[in-house]
This record gives structure tokens, sequence and C-alpha cells, in this order.
């Protein structure tokens, strides 16, 4: 599997604030009074070098939350929580870009990047 989809099937149905996850392209006929997990690879980098070879891969992978446009959830409790969750599941927190809103949906969202190393490659 690759690193993306392992990070779909460890999200995909596990909050229950999360209405819909999608993986690589949101559909146009997404609703913007819902609730969903955006994730798309981010980059990959080659790791531990020697003896003219590689050992591991560093997979950066791009996380969106979309909330509805009539959500009353604490957007601060429901990303922390998420960043925790990912964390105990071997992720680390690269980035927090800050909540900004799509100007064609009116959702905010938030951008998380984070990253995991696969050893042994």
């Amino acid at each position: 599997m690759t690193a993306l989809s392992n990070l779909y099937g460890l999200l995909d149905g596990h909050f229950d604030w999360v209405d819909n996850t999608y993986i690589k392209a949101i559909p146009d006929d997404a609703p913007n009074n819902s609730t969903f997990i955006f994730m798309r690879d981010s980059t990959q980098q080659l790791k531990d070098f020697g003896s003219n070879a590689f050992r591991s891969m560093q997979y950066d992978l791009e996380i969106q939350i979309y909330y509805s446009t009539e959500s009353e959830l604490d957007y601060d409790s429901v990303e922390l929580n998420l960043m925790r969750f990912l964390i105990s599941n071997g992720y680390v927190i690269e980035t927090v870009r800050g909540r900004i809103q799509d100007p064609d949906t009116a959702q905010d969202y938030q951008t998380i990047i984070v990253g995991k190393t696969e050893r042994g490659i």
C-alpha cells in the first residue's frame, strides 16, 4: 500500500465529526454543508544514505479539513484531537498552515502536513 492509502485507511470513518473522507480529489458535487477530510501526497525524500544506498523514505502528506458552512464544531479541539491521533499512530506534524476560507464554497478549512518515515525500503 502507498503511504497515502495507509493514511486514508487510518482516517476514513474514524472520527464522528467527519461526513466524508476524500483522497486525491474532491468531487465536484461535494456539498459545502458537510465536514470532510481531503488528503493527498505532498513530497517524498530519500533518507539514511550509506554505501551509495538509501535505507528509508520520508513521505509528507497533506490533510485538509473542510468544515461545513453550518458547522458548530470547536475547530481547535477537532484539529488538536486529529493531530494527537496522528502522532499516536507514528506520524509527525510537519506544518499547520492556519485556517482560511475557500472562496468558492465559503467553507473554512485547515491544512496540516504530516510526515511518516518508512524504514528498510
